[in-house]
């Protein structure tokens, strides 16, 4: 995986639903789900 040179930012609210859609797929953590939809695009 390469390394991410620019930062991604969300408001709090954001944050918690990307949190959420992580735990409802298992992952561990939001960076996870963040990582797999920057694949996918």
């Amino acid at each position: 995986m390469s390394k991410r040179t620019m930062p991604v930012c969300f408001t709090a609210e954001q944050y918690a639903k990307i949190e959420k859609i992580a735990r409802e797929q298992g992952m561990v953590n939001a960076s996870q789900a963040i990582e797999k939809l920057l694949k996918e695009i």
